[in-house]
């Protein structure tokens, strides 16, 4: 079973590109579930008190702590997140880049099919480079407020078909959306996919990224629009 978990940073749009030039999602593939959520609960208890001063309302209800959010982490708390987790060997990340700007107007019409058509493009990409497993059943977890209720079906059904009955990649493909707060690694994958936003839009996390590829942690960076 290949366990990926889905979340993104930025906005899909041509129209705002400038202010808002990236968008960008990050896919975990959690090979451990079990270490991962363990790691997860030390770096909350370890880092709760920083957590809580950098929350404007959205990591914690009250005094309890709820989630983590990306967007609410200080240039610090990354670095340490960064850090805490490339210790360890039981995930690898993928990154899917897309350059708003360079994007022609008419992927963008519909971004949720804007959405399942690159991510689709990108997971055909890792498998066929050997970066992710072939032939085994995918099961890929995504935060469900990415996604408009109406598309949620269609990039399962996209999956299915271009994974699974086009090219064979895949034994099987199932897609399950949680809200983030009820699943710890889509959490861990939010986080992951906003600094990968800010060194796009900052340049100050580049040795964090480093650091995660020189662990062979970070495995690859798929870039859209293709290059011709």
């Amino acid at each position: 079973m290949v366990n990926l978990y889905l979340d993104e940073s930025g906005s899909m749009t041509c129209d705002y590109s400038k202010t808002h030039p990236y968008f960008v999602v990050s896919i975990l593939y959690a090979k451990n579930i079990t270490k991962l959520k363990r790691l997860y609960k030390r770096f909350v208890s370890k880092n709760l008190n920083r957590l809580k001063i950098a929350d404007s309302g959205k990591m914690f209800r009250g005094e309890d702590f709820h989630e983590l959010k990306g967007s609410e982490f200080t240039p610090s708390l990354k670095k340490d997140f960064i850090n805490f987790f490339s210790k360890d060997d039981s995930f690898q990340l993928f990154y899917i880049e897309i350059d708003n700007e360079k994007v022609e107007s008419k992927y963008y019409k519909n971004t949720a099919r804007a959405f399942n058509y690159i991510v689709v493009l990108a997971l055909k990409y890792f498998i066929k480079h050997g970066f992710l497993p072939k032939g085994e059943q995918y099961q890929i977890q995504i935060d469900e407020r990415n996604q408009r209720a109406d598309a949620r079906k269609s990039l399962e059904d996209y999956l299915y078909s271009e994974l699974y009955l086009a090219d064979a990649t895949a034994e099987g493909v199932d897609v399950t959306y949680f809200d983030s707060a009820n699943n710890i690694i889509i959490q861990l994958a939010d986080v992951f996919a906003n600094i990968y936003y800010s060194e796009l839009r900052t340049g100050n996390y580049s040795d964090s990224l480093n650091l995660m590829k020189n662990n062979r942690i970070l495995t690859h960076v798929f870039k859209f629009p293709l290059h011709k």
